[in-house]
């Protein structure tokens, strides 16, 4: 089985789970990924692996078009079902295959799926598919490395109850089965460290900045010359 068709085959799984919890270690970030959208409003804005559909969603509210790719067809059929918007494009298709025009959008967004792509051939991508002006926003999960690292993500296990109690009313954010597939979904997933990421973005994109995030994350922002 090759990488994209692991990835398929885990995350129509996935899909089959139903709503995503209140609280995650991603959507608890949306929020600040809809503050670094273009302003006052992004015309066109690309949504890459948009899972279920959530932040799709959100992004629709603000922006003119949301075109949302995703190579899982079990979560085109629920993100269609249930985060649907008029303005709201999902397509299914391996982000590097979409149709997409050179130069015509305003935003790239993405929220834990950039470890399953070539991160240098997204830098590239986003490179030429963006408008002068236009941004790139990643939010992804970062392997730790650093004294930092291991300090801030260790500490993160005690608002990570906190958060799951409050907003989740559980200890742990998924039931036994859902974490069981989230193990081995992980099972097939290589991380980068943040000092990596770094690296490769002082070599593809002048003046990206970098930073670490409390819930096992790092946030990389870009806006094309």
């Amino acid at each position: 089985m090759d990488s994209n068709e692991q990835i398929i085959s885990d995350f129509n799984e996935i899909a089959e789970l139903g709503d995503e919890p209140k609280w995650n270690h991603n959507n608890c970030y949306y929020g600040e990924l809809l503050r670094l959208l273009p302003p006052p409003q992004a015309d066109v804005c690309l949504d890459i692996g948009y899972g279920k559909g959530e932040l799709a969603c959100m992004l629709s509210v603000r922006a003119s078009e949301v075109v949302a790719v995703d190579i899982s067809d079990k979560m085109i059929e629920y993100a269609e079902r249930i985060n649907a918007a008029p303005n709201i494009n999902y397509v299914r298709s391996d982000i590097f295959d979409a149709d997409i025009k050179d130069c015509s959008l305003d935003a790239i967004v993405t929220a834990a799926t950039a470890h399953h792509l070539s991160l240098s051939r997204l830098f590239e991508f986003s490179k030429v598919k963006l408008k002068p002006g236009g941004r790139l926003i990643i939010l992804d999960l970062a392997k730790p490395s650093s004294l930092t690292d291991y300090i801030l993500w260790g500490f993160a296990i005690f608002p990570n109850i906190v958060m799951n109690i409050l907003k989740n009313g559980r200890l742990h954010k998924d039931d036994p089965h859902t974490a069981a597939l989230w193990r081995i979904n992980a099972e097939h997933d290589v991380y980068m460290t943040i000092a990596e990421v770094k690296g490769l973005a002082r070599r593809h994109l002048n003046g990206a900045k970098v930073s670490r995030k409390l819930y096992w994350r790092y946030m990389l922002v870009w806006s094309k010359p």
